[in-house]
Protein backbone atom coordinates (compact mmCIF):
# COMPACT_ATOMS: atom_id res chain seq x y z
CA UNK A 1 0.00 0.00 0.00
CA UNK A 2 2.65 2.47 0.71
CA UNK A 3 4.27 1.65 -2.48
CA UNK A 4 1.16 2.60 -4.31
CA UNK A 5 1.07 5.36 -2.68
CA UNK A 6 4.63 6.62 -3.17
CA UNK A 7 3.74 5.73 -7.27
CA UNK A 8 0.40 8.22 -7.29
CA UNK A 9 2.54 10.37 -5.79
CA UNK A 10 5.40 10.59 -7.79
CA UNK A 11 2.88 10.19 -11.15
CA UNK A 12 1.88 13.60 -10.13
CA UNK A 13 4.22 15.46 -9.54
CA UNK A 14 5.49 13.89 -12.97
CA UNK A 15 2.36 14.86 -14.79
CA UNK A 16 2.84 18.46 -13.31
CA UNK A 17 6.22 18.87 -14.51
CA UNK A 18 5.86 17.63 -17.80
CA UNK A 19 2.50 19.55 -18.00
CA UNK A 20 4.54 22.73 -16.86
CA UNK A 21 7.09 22.10 -19.98
CA UNK A 22 3.77 21.73 -22.25
CA UNK A 23 2.68 24.87 -21.30
CA UNK A 24 5.85 26.54 -21.55
CA UNK A 25 6.45 25.94 -24.92
CA UNK A 26 3.06 26.65 -25.31
CA UNK A 27 3.33 30.10 -24.08
CA UNK A 28 6.81 30.02 -26.82
CA UNK A 29 4.60 29.56 -29.44
CA UNK A 30 1.92 32.32 -28.79
CA UNK A 31 -0.68 30.28 -27.86
CA UNK A 32 -3.97 31.33 -25.99
CA UNK A 33 -5.17 30.03 -22.88
CA UNK A 34 -7.20 26.72 -24.42
CA UNK A 35 -4.31 26.17 -26.64
CA UNK A 36 -1.91 26.24 -23.82
CA UNK A 37 -3.87 23.83 -21.84
CA UNK A 38 -4.07 21.94 -24.42
CA UNK A 39 -0.64 21.56 -24.72
CA UNK A 40 -0.45 20.83 -21.19
CA UNK A 41 -2.10 18.43 -20.93
CA UNK A 42 -1.50 15.56 -23.99
CA UNK A 43 2.16 16.11 -22.59
CA UNK A 44 1.55 15.47 -18.88
CA UNK A 45 -0.33 12.21 -20.08
CA UNK A 46 0.71 10.98 -23.25
CA UNK A 47 3.57 9.48 -21.90
CA UNK A 48 1.41 7.11 -19.02
CA UNK A 49 -1.10 6.88 -21.30
CA UNK A 50 0.93 4.54 -24.16
CA UNK A 51 2.82 3.27 -21.12
CA UNK A 52 -1.11 2.08 -19.06
CA UNK A 53 -2.61 0.95 -23.14
CA UNK A 54 0.83 -1.70 -23.73
CA UNK A 55 0.51 -2.92 -19.98
CA UNK A 56 -3.05 -2.97 -20.62
CA UNK A 57 -4.42 -1.11 -17.91
CA UNK A 58 -7.17 0.11 -18.99
CA UNK A 59 -9.16 2.16 -19.17
CA UNK A 60 -6.11 4.41 -18.41
CA UNK A 61 -6.66 5.92 -14.97
CA UNK A 62 -7.59 9.36 -16.17
CA UNK A 63 -10.54 8.53 -17.92
CA UNK A 64 -12.28 7.50 -14.65
CA UNK A 65 -10.64 9.40 -12.35
CA UNK A 66 -9.43 12.81 -14.28
CA UNK A 67 -7.30 14.14 -11.52
CA UNK A 68 -4.06 14.14 -13.73
CA UNK A 69 -6.32 16.00 -16.29
CA UNK A 70 -6.89 18.50 -13.47
CA UNK A 71 -3.45 18.49 -12.65
CA UNK A 72 -2.22 20.01 -16.39
CA UNK A 73 -5.17 22.37 -16.30
CA UNK A 74 -3.69 23.91 -13.27
CA UNK A 75 -0.37 24.15 -14.30
CA UNK A 76 -1.09 25.65 -17.77
CA UNK A 77 -3.22 28.40 -16.09
CA UNK A 78 -0.49 29.00 -13.18
CA UNK A 79 2.39 29.08 -16.08
CA UNK A 80 0.30 31.27 -18.07
CA UNK A 81 -0.41 33.70 -15.18
CA UNK A 82 3.48 33.87 -14.20
CA UNK A 83 3.64 34.81 -18.37
CA UNK A 84 5.58 38.23 -17.43
CA UNK A 85 7.51 36.68 -14.75
CA UNK A 86 8.90 34.20 -17.52
CA UNK A 87 9.57 36.42 -19.73
CA UNK A 88 12.77 36.09 -21.24
CA UNK A 89 13.46 32.64 -19.46
CA UNK A 90 11.29 30.53 -21.22
CA UNK A 91 13.13 28.30 -22.88
CA UNK A 92 15.81 27.99 -20.09
CA UNK A 93 12.87 26.87 -17.71
CA UNK A 94 11.07 24.63 -20.33
CA UNK A 95 14.26 22.46 -20.91
CA UNK A 96 14.66 21.88 -16.84
CA UNK A 97 11.02 21.16 -16.60
CA UNK A 98 11.51 18.82 -19.53
CA UNK A 99 14.11 17.02 -18.10
CA UNK A 100 13.44 16.74 -14.62
CA UNK A 101 9.96 14.94 -15.72
CA UNK A 102 11.51 12.57 -18.06
CA UNK A 103 13.42 11.51 -14.74
CA UNK A 104 10.39 11.02 -13.12
CA UNK A 105 8.49 9.16 -15.59
CA UNK A 106 11.66 7.17 -16.04
CA UNK A 107 10.99 5.97 -12.62
CA UNK A 108 7.66 5.64 -12.57
CA UNK A 109 7.17 3.62 -15.95
CA UNK A 110 9.89 1.29 -14.78
CA UNK A 111 8.23 0.65 -11.49
CA UNK A 112 4.68 0.07 -13.05
CA UNK A 113 6.40 -1.94 -15.58
CA UNK A 114 8.52 -3.82 -12.88
CA UNK A 115 5.04 -4.05 -11.01
CA UNK A 116 2.75 -5.73 -13.62
CA UNK A 117 5.67 -8.55 -14.25
CA UNK A 118 7.81 -7.28 -16.99
CA UNK A 119 11.56 -8.62 -17.44
CA UNK A 120 13.76 -6.08 -16.27
CA UNK A 121 15.21 -5.48 -19.46
CA UNK A 122 11.69 -4.66 -20.83
CA UNK A 123 10.91 -2.33 -17.64
CA UNK A 124 13.59 -0.25 -18.63
CA UNK A 125 12.39 0.15 -22.11
CA UNK A 126 8.69 0.76 -20.65
CA UNK A 127 9.93 3.62 -18.30
CA UNK A 128 12.35 5.67 -21.18
CA UNK A 129 9.18 5.01 -23.50
CA UNK A 130 7.08 6.40 -21.08
CA UNK A 131 9.20 9.25 -19.82
CA UNK A 132 9.95 10.14 -23.66
CA UNK A 133 6.17 9.93 -25.29
CA UNK A 134 4.73 12.70 -23.41
CA UNK A 135 7.55 15.45 -24.93
CA UNK A 136 7.74 13.56 -28.48
CA UNK A 137 3.60 14.37 -28.76
CA UNK A 138 4.17 18.02 -27.32
CA UNK A 139 6.45 18.90 -29.84
CA UNK A 140 4.88 17.53 -32.68
CA UNK A 141 1.43 19.26 -31.92
CA UNK A 142 3.68 22.38 -31.64
CA UNK A 143 5.70 22.32 -34.99
CA UNK A 144 8.95 21.69 -33.25
CA UNK A 145 11.51 18.67 -34.17
CA UNK A 146 11.27 15.98 -31.52
CA UNK A 147 14.55 16.13 -29.11
CA UNK A 148 14.44 12.36 -29.46
CA UNK A 149 15.58 12.60 -33.54
CA UNK A 150 18.41 15.32 -32.63
CA UNK A 151 21.83 15.00 -31.23
CA UNK A 152 20.98 14.71 -27.52
CA UNK A 153 21.45 12.75 -24.82
CA UNK A 154 17.55 12.40 -24.11
CA UNK A 155 16.17 8.79 -24.46
CA UNK A 156 19.45 8.04 -22.66
CA UNK A 157 18.90 9.63 -19.75
CA UNK A 158 15.72 7.94 -19.04
CA UNK A 159 16.84 4.67 -19.66
CA UNK A 160 19.69 5.11 -16.82
CA UNK A 161 16.68 6.77 -14.85
CA UNK A 162 14.90 3.57 -15.25
CA UNK A 163 18.01 1.37 -15.27
CA UNK A 164 19.31 2.75 -11.56
CA UNK A 165 15.69 1.93 -10.26
CA UNK A 166 15.55 -1.46 -11.32
CA UNK A 167 18.79 -2.71 -10.56
CA UNK A 168 19.17 -1.48 -6.98
CA UNK A 169 18.92 -4.22 -4.69
CA UNK A 170 15.00 -4.19 -3.77
CA UNK A 171 16.41 -4.07 0.39
CA UNK A 172 17.31 -0.59 -0.19
CA UNK A 173 14.14 0.66 -0.26
CA UNK A 174 11.68 2.35 -2.70
CA UNK A 175 12.67 5.74 -1.66
CA UNK A 176 16.25 5.54 -2.20
CA UNK A 177 15.40 3.52 -5.18
CA UNK A 178 13.28 6.22 -6.59
CA UNK A 179 15.76 9.02 -5.63
CA UNK A 180 18.63 7.21 -7.26
CA UNK A 181 17.21 6.96 -10.25
CA UNK A 182 15.43 10.30 -11.00
CA UNK A 183 18.49 11.63 -9.81
CA UNK A 184 20.90 9.75 -12.00
CA UNK A 185 18.81 10.25 -15.43
CA UNK A 186 18.42 14.09 -14.18
CA UNK A 187 21.96 14.97 -13.64
CA UNK A 188 22.91 13.41 -16.93
CA UNK A 189 20.08 15.11 -19.01
CA UNK A 190 21.50 18.69 -17.20
CA UNK A 191 25.22 17.83 -17.85
CA UNK A 192 24.60 17.30 -21.39
CA UNK A 193 22.87 20.57 -22.13
CA UNK A 194 25.48 22.25 -20.08
CA UNK A 195 28.37 20.65 -21.93
CA UNK A 196 27.16 19.49 -25.15
CA UNK A 197 27.56 15.96 -24.68
CA UNK A 198 26.11 14.08 -27.36
CA UNK A 199 26.28 10.24 -28.64
CA UNK A 200 28.01 8.92 -31.53
CA UNK A 201 25.92 9.70 -34.49
CA UNK A 202 26.55 8.10 -37.62
CA UNK A 203 26.32 9.43 -40.74
CA UNK A 204 24.26 8.04 -43.83
CA UNK A 205 26.36 7.58 -46.92
CA UNK A 206 24.42 7.27 -50.09
CA UNK A 207 26.21 3.67 -51.54
CA UNK A 208 28.29 4.31 -54.38
CA UNK A 209 26.26 3.21 -57.75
Amino acid sequence: MLVETALLILSAIGTAVFAISGALLGLRKGMDIVGVSFVATVTGVGGGTVRDVLLGALPVAWVQQPTDIAICIVCAFLVSALNAALLGQRMTWLLYADAAGLALFAVLGAAKADAAGAHVLVAILFGAMSACFGGIIRDIICGERPILFAKEIYVSAALLSAAVYLLIPESMGFEIRVVAGVLSGLALRILAMHFAWTLPFPRYRQPVS
